[in-house]
């Protein structure tokens, strides 16, 4: 099966960085073992909706010239542009039978509404500076992820659309990522959340997520941030095994839907 891993605002595919860094941390790989065919290719990071789908359009198109099915794992914005692909783009999107989203803030990210506000937003203490900078630098972008109340690019006939969500639950101070604090703030207004998507738009209004994880917006895709980021570091070198799992179980029931 051919699998495209398109990744969220700041992310970046497989190849960019060194030692085997991924966006999607050991995912290409474990999918590879199970004798997937997987491309995880580079957006803009920072970059419009439209600019972004269009350059995964022309990435897969490059990478699979032809008319071969396709699925799609996105998390965060990737989920966004992979939606925008299927709506908009003929030559592509026709192509991707299935897409799962994992989350993705389809009705939008009380963050992005807290950037584009400034101080006037309740959370806007509570977002990361480095983050926060790096945000505030590139607006354009933010515009595309605040939130709404319809779908930008509503599902289409002849996919199955399949959305995960995430929750960052209360834990002890020592296990607690960096996101707690903008989850709790988040969860005031929003309620579940992983500390960026509220799970309420992380998922289609009309049905249920076909998982709920519990983890936040970076172990999402394999990057935890507890003890002080000393989980990451470890993760860099190996992937937790529980994460990898999360992505071979979403292959396999992609799988399990195109054999029905």
């Amino acid at each position: 099966m051919k699998i495209v891993l398109a990744h969220g605002i700041l992310g970046f595919g497989s190849g960019l960085l060194p030692f085997g860094i991924n966006y999607f941390n050991g995912v290409k790989a474990i999918l590879e073992q199970y004798g997937h065919d997987v491309f995880a290719p580079t957006v803009t990071p920072l970059g419009s909706l439209d600019v972004r789908s269009e350059q995964l359009a022309r990435q897969i198109e490059a990478h699979w010239p032809g008319d071969s099915e396709l699925a799609v794992i996105a998390h965060s914005m990737g989920g966004l542009d992979a939606r925008r692909v299927i709506h908009r783009d003929p030559s592509v999107g026709k192509r991707i039978k299935n897409l799962v989203t994992i989350a993705t803030p389809h009705f939008g990210s009380p963050v992005a509404d807290a950037v584009l506000k400034g101080e006037s937003s309740n959370i806007f203490a509570h977002i990361p500076r480095w983050l926060l900078a790096t945000l505030m630098n590139h607006a354009g972008a933010m515009s595309d992820l605040t939130t709404r109340q319809e779908l930008q690019d509503p599902d289409c006939d002849g996919v199955t659309y399949m959305e995960v969500t995430c929750d960052r639950k209360e834990e002890g101070w020592l296990e607690a990522s960096p996101l707690f604090g903008l989850a709790r703030a988040i969860g005031e207004l929003c309620g579940p959340n992983d500390g960026m998507v509220p799970c309420k738009s992380a998922c289609h209004a009309s049905r249920k997520p076909i998982e709920e994880w519990c983890a936040d917006h970076g172990e999402a895709i394999g990057w935890p941030s507890r003890y002080a980021g000393l989980a990451g570091m470890a993760a860099a070198w190996s992937p937790p095994d529980h994460h990898l799992q999360r992505y071979v179980a979403l292959a396999e029931r992609i799988s399990a839907l195109r054999s029905d």
